[in-house]
């Protein structure tokens, strides 16, 4: 309930609302959900039931309306015994169902089990939560599409005066192939989506210093997201966001204790593991990333690579249990890459402070991913789409799947969004 507050601070913008409409509406999504609290039980059907409760608290009769009917709930009571009839009293508030709309969306871009997510994601979470509801799930996948746009219709009202959303766009395996430059469509389609008015960052797991030569190539003047989301490389430097701090020496001792191969990311440079293995050196030019110096570097440790295969899932699991007994977070970037990064360090966390630094709407905004760690901007993001290519979990979290990197796919996709004006480009069914 409170992630979906949360987003539904950001809709504000989506649906242009002055200060007492955008607080009705934050209250309204807070609330969406308190009729599943066991002491306010009814008649079992959480919509009404919360409904009933504010009522006879004297809520604002618009608040009680979006708990109401959020999520076509008022569609849907034909299984609940006299829930119809309870209904039939209410009759809707025309004035309030903007309203109703926009706790919808908020209500779809919130985990039932708690944080923010995508919309695709969001149905995802009740697919895997009702394996043996397939009703359900059917229902769900078509309320997803559903909701989703009406969150794209809406969303043209943020690019009257921003005419584009702001893309962030990983760029290993999404806009170019590890071992490969540049390609002139790509370099082309950021020139021209820019000039149209449009923004366009990388979100990277590399090091700051890595994609400096790539910003240039580009001619990006906006902040962009390195080493994962730790932190931001703009005109001024870089800034950092957040750190491992004492956990990360803690870190190193474990994982090289465990025999693993590690980079530690610092401000200033890569430093190798004392297990390193000269070899790899080689793989980091390929990613065109920074070679680790053998000389120790000072400056706060943004993020710790460990080398190790994802189709080992025994030591993945370990792995993910030792990030969390550290109170850290771990990702995965790469089949051969996890990552451990601090807990306010990922790239969905960058997105805004990039966005809100230009005091630009969080929502007029789409993400471009391939893996576990651009999922956290898919999640921020208004809308976000995955390469073919892509790992299964980014696939499935993402609105749309686009033509792969080797095709140049979000080049593409940046001029299907220019040429369609933004988000009058984009549909819930659309295939790319």
């Amino acid at each position: 309930m409170r992630d979906a507050e949360i987003f539904a601070r950001d809709l504000r913008p989506v649906f242009g609302l002055e200060a007492g409409h955008g607080a009705l509406l934050e209250r309204s999504a807070l609330l969406h959900d308190i009729g599943y609290a066991p002491a306010l039980r009814r008649f079992g059907y959480h919509p009404l039931d919360g409904a009933l409760f504010l009522d006879g608290q004297g809520e604002h009769p618009w608040v009680v309306e979006g708990v109401l009917r959020h999520s076509q709930a008022d569609r849907k009571t034909e299984r609940f015994p006299g829930v119809t009839e309870e209904y039939a009293l209410r009759p809707p508030i025309s004035e309030a169902d903007w309203l109703v709309r926009a706790v919808t969306v908020a209500d779809w871009r919130a985990a039932g089990v708690g944080g923010r997510v995508s919309f695709a994601r969001r149905f995802q979470d009740i697919a895997v939560r009702n394996p043996h509801n397939p009703d359900k799930v059917r229902r769900a996948g078509i309320m997803v599409g559903e909701v989703r746009d009406w969150f794209l219709g809406q969303a043209e009202a943020m690019g009257l005066e921003r005419p584009l959303p702001w893309v962030f766009c990983d760029v290993d395996n999404t806009l170019i192939r590890p071992g490969d430059g540049l390609s002139d469509a790509a370099r082309a389609a950021v020139g021209s989506y820019r000039q149209a008015g449009g923004e366009f960052s990388l979100a990277t797991g590399k090091h700051p210093l890595s994609i400096q030569p790539l910003v240039r190539e580009l001619g990006l003047a906006s902040d962009q997201i390195a080493a994962n989301g730790t932190c931001l490389l703009g005109a001024g430097g870089v800034t950092v966001l957040d750190h491992l701090g004492e956990a990360a020496e803690r870190l190193r001792a474990v994982l090289e204790g465990m025999g693993l191969i590690i980079a530690v990311y610092r401000e200033d440079g890569i430093e190798p593991g004392r297990m390193w293995d000269g070899a790899l050196d080689e793989v980091f030019d390929r990613y065109a990333e920074i070679r680790p110096v053998r000389t120790p570097l000072s400056g706060r440790v943004l993020k710790i690579l460990c080398i190790t295969d994802g189709d080992d899932l025994r030591r993945e699991a370990e792995l993910r249990r030792l990030a969390a007994e550290a109170g850290v977070d771990c990702c995965r970037s790469d089949r051969h890459f996890l990552e451990f990064l601090p807990r306010s360090g990922n790239k969905g966390l960058a997105v805004r402070a990039v966005l809100e630094g230009r005091n630009w709407p969080v929502l007029h905004s789409i993400a471009i991913g391939d893996t576990e760690n651009d999922e956290p901007m898919f999640a921020m993001c208004g809308a976000c789409a995955a390469v073919v290519g892509a790992t299964e979990g980014a696939r499935l979290g993402a609105d749309w799947t686009i033509g792969p990197c080797e095709a140049d796919g979000v080049a593409r996709f940046l001029d299907h969004l220019r040429a369609g004006g933004g988000w009058r480009a984009l549909r819930s069914d659309m295939t790319l």
